[in-house]
C-alpha cells in the first residue's frame, strides 16, 4: 500500500511539474470557448487570469510577425532609413508584392507588416536588420528565452508553416505583452487602414499605389457574430490590437489586447475556426474585466527623491523607481493595508542619468513582493573626477605618489640603518666594559 501511495505522489508531482510555469490567478470554470488553447493574462502584472493548454504546443501562424516587428524596432535605430528592394521575392500568402528596385522606409515594411500581414515585408526586415533570416531568427529565439518564453522555437520571421516553427498560447501572450511596452507598435496595430501612394523619387519608390486594411476583425468589422445569445459587430471599440494569424496546420489565431477602467488585458487565442476566433477573444477580455481590477500600489511619482553627495558638481542625486507597481485582484476583495517600501542606494560615481542607482523593495507584511530599480534622473560627477578623467593629470599624480614612496621607502631604510648602527655600537661598547 505504502509502495502504491509513493508512486501515485510521484506521478501526480510529474504532471504538475509538466504543467510548465503557468499560474492561474483564479478558478475559471465560468468561461466556456472553444479554442483549445488559450490565455488571457493582466499587461501591468503578467499574472495570467485565465488559461486553457496554454503550455501545449501550437503553431503560431502571423501571430510571429509581432515579435519580428518588436526586434526590428529594437535593434534598428533609424526607422525612416530607405531600404531597397534588391531582388524579387517569391513569398506564399498575404504579401505587399514588393518589387525589385522599390524603395521603402523601415518604418512602412513594418506598417506593412502588421496592419496587411505581409510575409515579404517579413523576410526584408529580417535581412535587414540581421544579414539574413537565419540570423534573424537566431535573436528571435534568444529574445523569446530572456522573457520567459521557454516552449518556443521560431524557424522563420513570417509565420509560414514549418514543423520547427511552434509556441504556446502561454509565450504568445508574453511576447505580445512586451510588444506592446512600445509606443511605435502600439500605434501601427491599431491602425486601421494604410496607403502607400505611388511615387518615384531617389528615395522614396513605389511602383503601385497600394491599399491595405488591418486584418483584425476587432477595430473594423461590421460582421456580426453571435455573442451570449445576440448577433453583434465584431468591432470591439475598448481592442486597440495586435495580431491574427492563420494557416491550414494553425487554424485562427488572435492575440488581441484591451482597455478599460484603467487596466489592459492581453489575450491569445489558437487553433480556432471562423469568427469563433472573435467570440472567444471577446470572450476572455470581458471576462477579464468583470472579475478582476487592478490597483496602483507604487506610484513612481510618490517615490521621486532627491539624496545629498558631498564632493560631487551636482550636489545632490534624483533618483525614481523604473515603473509603477499594481497588483490584479479579484472584485469584491480588498488590497492588503500592510505595504511598506525601502529604499537600498548602491551605486558608484560617476553616474549617468537612467542608471540604475538601488532599488526600491516593496513589503507586503514582512515579505519581499517586489524589487525595483531605482534609476538616476541625473548625472552625478565627483570634483575629483578631473583626477581621472585627464591622462596627463592622471599620470602626474601616479609619478608623484610614486615618487612619495619612494622617499618614504628611503625614510624608512635610513632609519633602520641608523638602528642597525646604533644597535652595534651598544653591542661593542658592552664589550669593552667586561
Amino acid at each position: 500500500m505504502k509502495k502504491f501511495l509513493s508512486f501515485l505522489l510521484i506521478f501526480l508531482l510529474t504532471i504538475t511539474t509538466f504543467s510548465g510555469p503557468i499560474s492561474v490567478f483564479a478558478d475559471s470554470k465560468d468561461v466556456s470557448i472553444s479554442s483549445p488553447n488559450s490565455v488571457v493574462l493582466d499587461y501591468e502584472t503578467g499574472k495570467v487570469l485565465y488559461e486553457k493548454n496554454g503550455n501545449k504546443k501550437v503553431y503560431p501562424a502571423s501571430t510571429t510577425k509581432i515579435w519580428t516587428a518588436y526586434l526590428v524596432i529594437k535593434n534598428v535605430k533609424n526607422l525612416d532609413a530607405p531600404v531597397k528592394i534588391d531582388k524579387d521575392l517569391y513569398v506564399d500568402g498575404s504579401s505587399m508584392y514588393l518589387q525589385k528596385g522599390e524603395i521603402f522606409t523601415v518604418r512602412q515594411l513594418l506598417q506593412g507588416l502588421l496592419i496587411h500581414s505581409s510575409n515579404d515585408a517579413a523576410v526584408v526586415l529580417a535581412e535587414y536588420t540581421s544579414g539574413s533570416v537565419a540570423n534573424f531568427v537566431k535573436l528571435m529565439n534568444k529574445e523569446a528565452k530572456s522573457i520567459g518564453a521557454n516552449n518556443t522555437h521560431f524557424n522563420n520571421s513570417n509565420g509560414l508553416p514549418d514543423t520547427e516553427h511552434y509556441t504556446t498560447a502561454y509565450d504568445m501572450a508574453l511576447m505580445a505583452r512586451e510588444a506592446m511596452s512600445n509606443d511605435i507598435i502600439r500605434g501601427i496595430v491599431r491602425t486601421k487602414s494604410i496607403t502607400f501612394e505611388k511615387q518615384d523619387t531617389p528615395t522614396t519608390k513605389c511602383f503601385t499605389t497600394r491599399t491595405f486594411f488591418n486584418t483584425n476583425k476587432f477595430l473594423t468589422s461590421t460582421e456580426k457574430i453571435k455573442y451570449k445569445g445576440k448577433l453583434i459587430d465584431i468591432k470591439y471599440d475598448i481592442v486597440d490590437g495586435i495580431k491574427t494569424g492563420y494557416t491550414d496546420d494553425a487554424g485562427r489565431c488572435l492575440l488581441a489586447s484591451a482597455v478599460k477602467n484603467d487596466m489592459r488585458v492581453i489575450t491569445a487565442v489558437f487553433k480556432d475556426t471562423g469568427t469563433e476566433v472573435y467570440v472567444d477573444s471577446r470572450t476572455l477580455i470581458d471576462y477579464a474585466f468583470n472579475t478582476y481590477y487592478t490597483q496602483m500600489i507604487i506610484n513612481k511619482t510618490d517615490y521621486t527623491e532627491s539624496k545629498r553627495v558631498l564632493f560631487t558638481r551636482e550636489k545632490e542625486l534624483l533618483y525614481e523607481p523604473e515603473y509603477n507597481y499594481k497588483v490584479v485582484l479579484e472584485k469584491g476583495s480588498n488590497v492588503s493595508k500592510d505595504y511598506s517600501v525601502k529604499v537600498n542606494l548602491d551605486y558608484n560615481l560617476p553616474v549617468k542619468k537612467g542608471d540604475t542607482v538601488g532599488t526600491l523593495d516593496v513589503y507586503n507584511g514582512k515579505v519581499l513582493e517586489k524589487s525595483i530599480d531605482l534609476i538616476a534622473k541625473n548625472d552625478l560627477n565627483s570634483m575629483f573626477g578631473f583626477m581621472s578623467n585627464n591622462i596627463t593629470v592622471k599620470y602626474s599624480i601616479r609619478l608623484i605618489l610614486a615618487l612619495i614612496t619612494l622617499f618614504i621607502l628611503f625614510i624608512i631604510s635610513r632609519l633602520t640603518r641608523k638602528r642597525k648602527v646604533k644597535k652595534r655600537k651598544s653591542i661593542n661598547h658592552k664589550k669593552r666594559r667586561r
